[in-house]
């Protein structure tokens, strides 16, 4: 007796240990830690640093497609469009399954019909694309084709980018609709997450599904355009209005593209509308301006009690949510000199389709958990029948478990809170522009050379310490891709200092041998 006691008495103490070293372990442990360095060595002008990170993650055997995405990104922010466009293929072509029907879009589970898949946590599951990241990939990989003097492939990716966002509405749309409702103790468990995630709803309500990026509608729109596809070009501008009917650029192109198709609709919608005819005659030279803001939240473990059925207890399960209020874009003026050529409009929040994605694969995220929960108060209602060492073994391993299990907060964090749009007509020449801050007066400066008969594309990622910008002529007329450092007009990280004239923060050859850096911000 005495001897079963001593082993009893071991056993204990060595769940004790186990547990006391797993809480050193996990204590000092930040989930993020590596992806705020990531970020603030972009918003340093420290390329080199976010790229290393996101070649690390490619070598994970659970983040590869994560790692794609990211150093796509990365390499996009660095002018190395070339490197960049090889990244987003790589996780584009992961994507997208051939099969003797055609090819098939696979993204990120939805609904509850995904099932636990490792006995550990969701950071042990290969990471899935998803459906709004893949989207923002392929958007991201017409510009590189543009950047890179291939409108061509852009127009390809395009038209991929139109087929994947169909595929994924009738993915989704089944999913949902065969997803099974969770009951019992996983129903328990939505409830408890759904009221965590209710600081998200107003973010939510900014998008229609996780899915539809009015962006990626609107440029899908100009390629068809400049490829004389007028009833393609009509329908993608279309549904870029649906999704930002707000937006008085994606209304004019809508509406102008519209009178090309349909007489009878386009007198209706431009008497409900009450647009004015004249608004909608394009300039022969123009520019179209994309601005990006900051960078989207990331998500957060956050701990949910949950009944135990059977056994009169609660655990503690982790469960990702975002917590950072709705972000306010900042109201941007168009500017040279004293003239205010316009004011960009908002074209879609990155913000909310991250949020919206969450909440649609929160019901997988809870089966899959709570079925783990089940499975460890199985055993031990097992090994509680069995001798103490089996007894003890187990409960050590599953206070363990409890106390390392994390929640799966991966997600595409370079990506921008918001994107802006502008477009209008300037005259042919070049141009020191303006883009100036009207919430807090901040102004960043960078010169653009446009010819007659150009539409100029001006791309602006501006992530806090410094703004990346590219142009490109949207219609093969004008000079070749350029690519500039300007200063940031975001508060809340301190200013880089700009890097040599010619080279890219990140040291690779510019866009343009003659690139040069506008550094310049003041406060008006």
């Amino acid at each position: 007796m005495r001897q079963k006691d001593r082993g009893g008495f071991a056993w204990r103490c060595g769940a004790a240990s186990a547990v006391a070293l797993c809480l050193l372990m996990t204590g000092c442990v930040s989930t993020n830690v590596s992806v705020d360095h990531a970020l603030n060595a972009l918003r340093a002008g420290d390329n080199a640093h976010a790229l290393t990170w996101a070649e690390d993650l490619k070598t994970s055997i659970y983040s590869k497609r994560l790692g794609d995405i990211e150093a796509g990104r990365v390499r996009m922010l660095s002018g190395d469009f070339l490197g960049s466009s090889t990244n987003f293929s790589h996780a584009i072509e992961g994507v997208i399954e051939k099969t003797e029907n055609g090819p098939v879009v696979k993204v990120g589970d939805v609904g509850a019909n995904v099932m636990a898949g490792t006995i550990t946590d969701d950071r042990t599951r290969a990471y899935n694309i998803a459906a709004y990241e893949y989207i923002q990939a392929l958007t991201y990989q017409m510009l590189d084709d543009l950047f890179l003097g291939k409108p061509d492939a852009a127009a390809v990716e395009a038209r991929r980018a139109v087929f994947a966002q169909d595929a994924i509405a009738e993915k989704y749309g089944k999913a949902m609709q065969e997803g099974k409702k969770p009951t019992g103790m996983q129903a328990t468990a939505l409830g408890s997450v759904n009221a965590k995630m209710q600081g998200m709803e107003p973010v939510i309500q900014l998008s229609r599904s996780s899915y539809e990026n009015g962006l990626t509608w609107y440029l899908c729109g100009l390629m068809f355009e400049q490829d004389q596809d007028l009833a393609n070009a009509s329908l993608a501008c279309r549904k870029a209005w649906e999704l930002t009917p707000g937006n008085p650029y994606v209304q004019r192109d809508f509406l102008r593209l519209l009178r090309t198709q349909d007489a009878e609709a386009f007198k209706g919608l431009m008497a409900q509308t009450g647009t004015d005819p004249q608004t909608l005659v394009r300039s022969q030279t123009e520019i179209i301006v994309i601005v990006e803001e900051g960078f989207v939240p990331q998500r957060q473990s956050v701990k949910v009690p949950i009944p135990v059925p059977g056994v009169n207890t609660l655990t503690s399960i982790d469960f990702p949510v975002y917590q950072a209020p709705a972000y306010v874009p900042m109201a941007l003026e168009i500017r040279e000199q004293d003239h205010t050529y316009g004011l960009s409009a908002l074209a879609v929040s990155l913000q909310s389709l991250a949020y919206r994605d969450l909440k649609e694969k929160m019901p997988g995220i809870v089966v899959r958990n709570v079925t783990r929960v089940a499975t460890r108060v199985a055993a031990q209602a097992v090994a509680n029948q069995g001798g103490d060492a089996v007894k003890y073994g187990v409960m050590a391993f599953n206070v363990i478990s409890t106390i390392i299990n994390k929640a799966d907060t991966r997600a595409w964090y370079t990506l921008p809170m918001v994107s802006h749009l502008y477009r209008g007509a300037i005259a042919p020449g070049e141009h020191m522009l303006e883009l100036r801050n009207q919430s807090n007066g901040l102004v960043t400066t960078f010169p653009v050379k446009v010819v007659a008969g150009e539409t100029r594309l001006i791309w602006v990622a501006d992530i806090g310490g410094n703004a990346r910008i590219a142009t490109a002529s949207l219609n093969g007329k004008g000079a070749p891709a350029t690519f500039q450092v300007c200063g940031s007009l975001l508060f809340g990280c301190p200013q880089m200092i700009a890097p040599a004239a010619g080279e890219t923060t990140a040291g690779a050859p510019a866009a343009n041998e003659t690139a040069q850096l506008g550094y310049e911000r003041k406060q008006q």
